[in-house]
């Protein structure tokens, strides 16, 4: 035993000069690796022990031990008998007293492991009280008594606790706690008012009381005449207390929020608020910025707690919306959005108070001036970073939002008028500063959604204005966004059209301003489509013209533009509109196919463009058509299928090709549904064909809808379309003989294929031959890691499984009868009693390799299989844990749990059981190695 404690120190000692000294990186990570095994062996008790006991080991070591120490306690104290916690508390009180004075790191974790035990050792009698017996009486012991004391409020509601039940655990964290916080809290004020200038020891106790509030166990009674609660305000003065103090108040506010309950301490804690806002503004004036973010946070954390109050008692409470509004004044603007949840639950309260609403419109029109002042871009834009730049870019949408919360209190008349002057005024200066003229543009552009599309007093000035700004890109940019804003409100004001149009489509020679005008062009004949059909002729040209020169996303957007309008059309002239837009893509298209196969590769990018253009005009539009008359876009559809179709055999095997192409199809499927019929054969043949040829799971993912579309009143075509998929879906599999997390994508396109095909035709589908193949699919699918396709396959386990058990246990909600018999229940379970290892199988994902997004449903899975096959699956749930490297105890008492609760048809315990079970067994086997592995 002594050999093996001495090469254990010794193994240990190595490992962290290693980790902490070693040149090479490699060698850092496999000690760290060795590390956290070693944590979770039984030696690594008595090692931690010998650590701490030596003081030669070194800093490192002995911090090493402590984390050691707390880390067995937390894992692993139920594996310890009566005599073994008993010497262990022992151990831990007297390695305490050795280290009572060593560096904060070591005594840290020392009081967290003692915690930690406090928690744990329910035989342990007054912990707390015993801790003050050992260090309360010294002065030089007092640090290491209010660490630990800071430290346990923390550690019992953090912590968790496999050995405590839930009864043990409210039991045993009430006397830590609750029972003596009283005690705690008189404690900390004789030390507050014995501490003279002892700045550390002032620090500590703020600490301690700070842990102690945040736990919620200090009854806030106990607050009102309070000795700490001046000490905390009076400690805002001085620099070395500043943020404890500020963080103390705080929480001192929040732990008030029942107003109710709280009032007696809210009138004492108010008074103390007021002065600050003197301190605002002299940390203002001197630059200190952390001192103004320390009061901000007061101030917010004093709105947003007592909101009510500041509502309903508008004049006594002022104090706090003023200091808040000064503090959105200021310049920094890391500091400025910690105010802006206040607006706007202030906002949402005062809109239900007419009179509180009134009386704070002054300061919410001054607010409007301050947002307006910090949306504006620097002088020296020019050196910023882009990373700069878009951040900035994001942050001013945010502040848009406490435009909005204006616009809620004051209406719209008075911010529209405020940006309306500011804009005339910037605009008349010589020279004229963009960043003074684009600022109330920004702030136009996000009060867009509070405005009426009524409005009929500013608006319309503004947007006559917007011709007259001075030229720059910027500025240009800024307002042709305020048009793309208010497309609902042109909708309203038609006269307006011709002039929004004319102003954007000039935007199309100016680079800088082209994706701002492709963007309002596109809300604009969103908005106006049933105007804007007087333009169809205007806008065709336009579209023609301009679509040479655009690419990516503007192409798209305007694309997207002129489909709305068309969509407008009635459906007696729509063949010819659709067509007069759509066949000159389509030609382009056609002319591109064409093309020999060296140059057709060349022009792939313009292919992707023409394909994603049609397939916008396919998805947009839309128009309701009966089933037995005629669809007018489909004759476009079928005049392209030849292209498209040579498309997908030459290049089609390009994933960037095969996305937009498979998009296009499934928009077709999805706008024009049974009208697309006498065109589903070729269609399946080509998506058979294609994912033969390119085992791209694009084409899975239409197929998906083919199935969708088609599947319930075609079950024999689907199921067979679906199997020949399947033939090459196999040849897949085979083909990666089971690595299937390097295909993870077209196995998550197959089992949505396949579970569309369930729900489709599930009784046809489960008498397939596809069905068992399929089955086998999916236990070599539990291998995958990555979520989705998991997801998906069990997805498709799911949809059996609800099938069957809906059949055995019909829901008193379901409306319609079960969709299939007895006959396929007993298919199912036939499948299930074949694939015996499904339960090992997801146990072991569980354990080794699934996601932890995905616990939820695998554990779902084996609840749902037990449901259906009670009997056989803790015969199955037994087996698989067999497998596993158990003690014997554990062993059965984990399968004794899922059989008792499978003979009480207690199906909601059976998924806590393994989840609990699985939970467990990876912390203690699997998590060291993962997090070593990480570093």
């Amino acid at each position: 035993m002594a050999t093996a404690a001495a090469d254990s120190l010794q193994q240990t000692v190595a490992a962290l000069n290693a980790l902490y000294n070693s040149p090479s990186s490699s060698a850092k990570k496999e000690a760290n690796l060795w590390l956290e095994n070693f944590q979770a062996k039984p030696e690594a008790w008595q090692t931690a022990v010998i650590l701490l006991t030596n003081e030669n080991v070194g800093k490192e070591a002995q911090v090493f031990g402590a984390q050691t120490m707390r880390r067995k306690i937390v894992d692993d104290f139920q594996d310890l008998d009566a005599a073994h916690r008993a010497s262990l508390r022992d151990s831990l009180l007297s390695l305490s007293m050795q280290h009572k004075s060593s560096p904060k790191i070591i005594r840290t974790q020392l009081c967290l492991a003692l915690a930690a035990l406090s928690l744990r050792m329910l035989e342990w009698e007054q912990p707390v009280n015993h801790m003050i017996n050992l260090y309360g009486s010294s002065t030089a012991d007092l640090s290491y008594l209010l660490e630990f004391l800071t430290v346990l409020p923390e550690e019992v509601n953090d912590s968790r606790c496999p050995s405590l039940t839930d009864d043990e655990y409210r039991t045993r964290s009430d006397g830590l706690l609750t029972q003596n916080a009283n005690q705690i809290l008189k404690m900390l004020v004789v030390y507050m008012e014995n501490s003279g200038g002892d700045a550390q020891l002032q620090e500590a106790v703020f600490r301690c009381f700070l842990s102690w509030l945040r736990s919620g166990d200090i009854a806030t009674s106990s607050l009102s005449n309070n000795p700490l609660l001046a000490f905390s305000f009076k400690a805002l003065q001085m620099p070395e207390l500043f943020d404890i103090a500020v963080d103390v108040v705080c929480e001192l506010i929040f732990q008030t929020k029942d107003i109710e309950e709280s009032m007696p301490v809210i009138q004492e804690i108010y008074p103390n608020l007021l002065p600050l806002r003197q301190q605002i503004a002299q940390s203002m004036e001197d630059e200190n910025e952390e001192s103004v973010r320390g009061y901000c946070k007061i101030f917010v954390e004093a709105g947003e707690c007592y909101l009510s109050l500041v509502v309903r008692h508008t004049d006594h409470f002022r104090g706090i919306v003023e200091g808040i509004a000064e503090c959105t004044s200021y310049h920094d603007l890391d500091i400025v959005p910690m105010t802006f949840r206040f607006w706007y639950q202030l906002a949402e309260e005062l809109r239900k108070n007419e009179e509180a609403r009134m009386r704070y419109q002054d300061v919410y029109e001054n607010l409007v001036d301050v947002m307006i002042k910090h949306l504006h871009y620097p002088a020296d834009l020019e050196s910023w970073s882009a990373k700069e730049r878009d951040d900035f870019k994001d942050f001013r949408h945010v502040m848009g939002d406490v435009l909005k919360d204006c616009c809620l209190i004051l209406g719209s008349r008075i911010p529209l008028g405020k940006a309306y002057m500011l804009i005339t005024q910037a605009a008349s200066m010589t020279p004229a500063k963009w960043q003074e003229v684009e600022a109330p543009l920004m702030a136009l552009r996000s009060m867009g959604a509070q405005v009426e599309p009524e409005e009929n007093e500013v608006l319309p000035e503004i947007m006559k204005l917007l011709s007259q700004l001075p030229e720059h890109p910027k500025i240009k940019y800024a307002a042709t966004l305020v048009i793309a804003r208010y497309g609902a409100w042109t909708d309203k004001h038609p006269e307006f059209i011709q002039y929004q149009l004319q102003f954007i489509s000039s935007g199309f020679e100016n680079e800088e301003v082209v994706a701002a005008s492709a963007l309002a062009m596109k809300l604009l004949c969103k908005e106006c489509s049933i105007h804007l059909l007087n333009y169809l002729n205007e806008l065709h040209s336009f579209f023609v013209g301009v679509t040479k020169k655009l690419k990516a996303t503007d192409l798209l957007e305007v694309t997207e533009a002129v489909a709305h309008v068309v969509a407008a059309v009635p459906n007696a002239e729509l063949a010819q509109v659709f067509q007069m837009f759509c066949l000159p893509i389509a030609q382009q298209l056609a002319s591109l196919a064409s093309k020999d196969q060296t140059t057709l590769e060349e022009d792939i990018p313009h292919i992707i463009d023409n394909i994603s253009q049609l397939k916008i005009f396919f998805e947009t539009v839309n128009p309701q058509i009966a089933p037995t008359e005629p669809h007018p876009c489909i004759p476009i559809v079928q005049e392209l299928w030849p292209v498209m179709d040579s498309l997908a055999d030459r290049v089609g095997g390009i994933d960037e090709v095969a996305r937009p192409l498979a998009g296009c199809w499934r928009s077709i499927l999805i706008s024009y549904r049974t009208h697309y019929a006498p065109l589903l054969p070729v269609t399946m043949a080509r998506l058979i064909k294609s994912f033969e040829q390119t085992g791209l799971g694009q084409y899975l993912w239409v197929g998906s809808r083919v199935v969708r579309e088609f599947g319930e009143v075609n079950p024999g075509p689907t199921l067979q379309f679906v199997e020949s998929l399947s033939v090459s879906m196999w040849q897949i599999l085979q083909k990666y003989a089971g690595q299937f997390n390097e295909i993870p994508d077209v196995v998550e396109d197959y089992f949505n294929l396949v579970s569309d095909a369930l729900l489709a035709c599930p009784r046809e589908y489960i008498h397939s031959t596809l069905f068992p193949t399929v089955f086998n699919a999916i236990m070599a699918s539990f291998s995958l890691k990555e979520q989705y396709s998991l997801i998906s396959v069990f997805r498709h386990c799911r949809i059996i499984l609800d099938q069957v058990n809906d059949l055995q246990q019909p829901r008193s909600s379901q409306s319609n009868s079960p969709r299939i018999s007895g006959g396929e229940a007993a298919l199912v379970k036939a499948q299930f009693a074949e694939h015996d290892m499904f339960i090992s199988h997801l146990l072991q994902g569980l354990i080794y390799n699934f996601p932890p997004e995905v616990y939820g449903d695998a554990t779902g899975l084996i609840k749902a299989l037990t449901m259906f096959c009670p009997q056989e699956s803790a015969l199955w749930y037994g087996k698989a844990i067999s497998s596993l490297d158990l003690a014997p105890a554990e062993m059965q008492k984990t399968v004794s749990d899922f059989t008792t609760a499978v003979s009480e048809r207690n199906w909601s315990k059976i998924k806590s059981i393994v989840q609990d079970f699985t939970s467990v067994y990876r912390r203690k086997n699997v998590l060291p190695r993962s997090r070593g592995g990480k570093n």
